[in-house]
């Protein structure tokens, strides 16, 4: 169990940290850790180093900030200095006697000397640095949205650690903590020589293992402009694709293809960033993925999609059932015509083959539901496992195959589209009774988690108290399988596509996602 907090204001505590950064050095020496590490991770190997070490559990705060340390050390090694940004806190100055004054960001030194902020500044902007002196929280948030942190060391107490550790993680931002040595809000202390040991580190040996996602987004929307797509598709430049060309080309977020290509880059990342092989790939998996969209909106029977008509009420439904077949064929035309060799080129065939089936057998599952009464909460759960699961896993798949992974990460890839998918879908169904969403003008209603959560707690109509308690299982249920979505990383050794996941994944479950 996790200890009390640690106090921090008596001579010994200084001591005791130092040994506690020595007892971590030995046990990450023995231990192979992968950044990012999630909480979960963290809390595993703080406990299994403070029992080992028959130290006070009331360290299991600063145990988890060293070793979080030592998962990211080579990854911020890794990091030009004018890539990196440090980050003081304002108690660290002078309240007395500071010269610093305040623009919106934080404090601006006046490097009077009158605290540690002045040293410090100096020797990190000498290395190239940007320096912030800001409030944690506040201005981690701030970086993030701005795209302008590749790295980030920063000191702060352990609350605000705590609090940055969320969007640090979920942004797979390689960081380094130094943690303050009193923990009032004003006139503390930290390490100085540590934090400067920390600064410095630099390994021009080695190369960033944080992908460029904006980037690699570019690339995949570039893939689905019209002329694009044309060179790809429309070899007979028929009416029936253009009919499949425009459909692609419609709006969508592309997730599909941008996962299949990260994964293949994370895997292979000495390989050229547009390879006809891999557009290819990215290309067949949203054949895929549109494919099922188009089929979902006639059993459906819905009349709009992405702000639009649906295929179907555009063209007929005959018209619509064909582009989808074509889509299909397609996709597996693009993986069999990729160029590579043919033992991937058949295990590619299969995987998608067989995620085609499963999504069949859930979107099958929810039809036949509809005609018999409100299905349980875990006919759903495993709907959504067999119907929004699979293109994911499929997309993932292609990237990783073509790389020429292993089987272990194949394995690894599959639990976390399986988790990943059901949260997906259970924070679509929360947004649709959450954020007004229009009802949809379909004649079938889809099943929902929210409907089987509220027939199976109360069969009756649930009045106003009782559906807040429903959302409340929802939203349990959703970070449950969240959980399970980073759960399922823990043996990745690859850094690139652990931190590529949690990105990822991080952005797909969020209820403001993109």
């Amino acid at each position: 169990m996790k200890g009390q907090p640690y106090n921090l204001c008596e001579p010994v505590n200084r001591q005791a940290l130092h040994a506690l950064r020595e007892a971590v050095e030995h046990y990450c020496a023995s231990h192979t850790l992968t950044a990012p590490l999630s909480r979960e991770e963290l809390e595993a190997h703080a406990l299994r180093l403070l029992e080992g070490q028959r130290l006070s559990p009331a360290l299991n705060d600063f145990a988890r900030v060293l070793i979080g340390n030592a998962a990211w050390r080579d990854a911020v090694a890794a990091t030009p200095y004018n890539r990196r940004i440090l980050l003081l806190p304002q108690c660290l100055r002078s309240s007395k006697a500071c010269k610093g004054e305040f623009d919106a960001l934080g404090l601006l030194c006046a490097e009077c000397g009158q605290c540690s902020i002045g040293r410090i500044q100096r020797e990190a902007d000498r290395l190239g640095y940007a320096v912030l002196v800001a409030e944690g929280t506040t201005a981690v948030t701030t970086l993030l949205s701005r795209g302008e942190a590749d790295a980030i060391v920063g000191v702060s107490c352990l609350h605000a650690l705590e609090q940055s550790f969320g969007p640090l993680t979920a942004n797979a931002i390689p960081s380094l903590a130094v943690p303050l040595l009193r923990n009032e809000c004003r006139d503390t202390e930290t390490d100085i020589d540590w934090l400067l040991a920390l600064l410095a580190l630099r390994d021009e040996s080695r190369q960033s293992t944080r992908m460029d996602l904006p980037g690699l987004r570019r690339d995949v929307e570039g893939w689905f402009e019209a002329g694009a797509l044309r060179e790809l598709l429309c070899r007979g430049a028929s009416e029936t694709e253009r009919l499949a060309v425009d459909w692609l080309t419609r709006a969508g977020k592309r997730w599909r293809p941008l996962l299949a290509a990260g994964v293949y880059r994370a895997l292979s990342p000495e390989a050229s960033p547009a390879t006809a092989s891999l557009r290819h790939l990215a290309v067949a998996a949203e054949c895929f993925h549109k494919a099922s969209l188009i089929h979902d909106d006639i059993e459906d029977e819905d009349d709009t999609r992405y702000g639009e008509q649906t295929l179907h009420r555009e063209h007929g439904v005959a018209i619509a059932l064909n582009i989808g077949d074509l889509l299909i064929g397609e996709g597996y035309r693009l993986i069999a015509e990729a160029g590579l060799p043919a033992d991937l080129a058949c295990a590619m065939i299969r995987t998608a083959a067989e995620g085609h089936r499963t999504l069949c057998l859930g979107q099958g599952a929810e039809l036949l539901q509809a005609r018999s009464s409100v299905p349980g909460v875990d006919e759903v759960i495993n709907i959504f496992r067999q119907k929004t699961a699979p293109a994911f896993d499929v997309a993932l798949q292609l990237g990783a195959i073509a790389a020429g992974s292993d089987t272990d990460v194949r394995h690894v890839l599959t639990a976390f589209s399986n988790a990943m998918g059901i949260a997906y879908q259970i924070q679509d169904d929360i947004d649709d009774h959450t954020l007004d969403r229009p009802a949809t003008n379909g004649a079938r209603h889809a099943v929902s988690l929210i409907d089987a959560l509220a027939h199976e707690r109360f069969p009756a109509s649930p009045d106003e108290a009782q559906q807040g308690n429903i959302m409340d299982r929802a939203r349990a249920l959703r970070q449950h399988c969240a959980n399970e979505t980073l759960r399922a990383l823990v043996p990745l050794r690859q850094p690139m596509l652990k931190g590529l996941l949690f990105r990822i994944a991080n952005l797909l479950l969020s209820p403001s996602r993109p």
